[in-house]
Order: structure tokens, then C-alpha cells, then sequence
């Protein structure tokens, strides 16, 4: 059977133990898993009353967790950045970021810059190559 435990940040029975900083993130995500466990068994027997709802376990076995759209979209910003690039758009925010958490002294390009400079990185210019355009 296929285990999506680790998507709620939770470690199914017998797992080793987590980092103490990550405990908190865990704790709060099973805090989250239990109260969707007990609305869902809330609604599982408001529905039908002699129903037998799935077992905790099961539950966090199939459910995906609260923060799962998230995870998705990340995937969906990293696949539209990964096609940009294949295509030769790169992406400005990424660049901002980049520069604001690995260069922070330094004062990064403008839109237009930022454009140009990738424009000319691509094709250069006969003045930058030192050579005429051999068409």
C-alpha cells in the first residue's frame, strides 16, 4: 500500500524521530490532521448514523494534509520557470530574490536591465563579440 504519510509532516509508527526543529512544525501539522480526522468522522456519522468511519491511521494514510496546495504550487512555479528558461525568458522575481538573499550589498539590474542583459547573453551584439554578424 502506497504510504503518503510524510506529506503531513507527520511520521507513520515506527519511523525514527525527528530534529527538536522540526518537532514544532510536526506538532502543529498533527494538530491540524486531528481536527480534520474529527470533523470527518463529525460528518461521516451526521451523514449515516450506523456508519463505521476509517481508522485514524487510515485516514492520515489518504488524506494529504493541509498544506498540500502549496506543495503544488511551488511544483507549478517551478515548472512555468523551468519552461521560461528552456524557451529564453528568464525571471526577474527569481532574480530579485536571488540578489536579496545571496548579494544583498549589491544593487541589482532594473526590469529593463535585467532584460537586456539576458537579451545581449544570448545574442550578442557585433560591438561585444568583436566580430560581424556572419549572415
Amino acid at each position: 500500500m502506497l504510504d503518503l504519510s510524510y506529506l503531513t509532516g507527520r511520521k507513520p509508527a515506527g519511523a525514527a524521530e525527528a530534529p527538536a526543529a522540526a518537532a514544532g512544525e510536526a506538532a502543529a501539522a498533527a494538530a491540524g490532521l486531528d481536527d480534520a480526522y474529527a470533523r470527518y468522522v463529525a460528518e461521516t456519522r451526521a451523514q449515516q448514523a450506523d456508519a463505521v468511519p476509517m481508522s485514524e491511521a487510515e485516514f492520515e494514510r489518504y488524506s494529504l494534509g493541509s498544506n498540500w496546495l502549496s506543495g503544488l504550487r511551488d511544483a507549478a512555479r517551478k515548472v512555468v520557470q523551468t519552461c521560461r528558461l528552456v524557451i529564453g525568458i528568464h525571471d526577474y522575481e527569481y532574480y530579485l530574490d536571488h540578489m536579496r538573499s545571496r548579494h544583498p550589498e549589491a544593487t541589482p539590474f532594473t526590469r529593463e536591465e535585467f532584460y537586456r542583459y539576458c537579451l545581449e547573453a544570448r545574442y550578442p551584439s557585433a560591438e561585444r563579440s568583436g566580430s560581424r554578424c556572419p549572415c
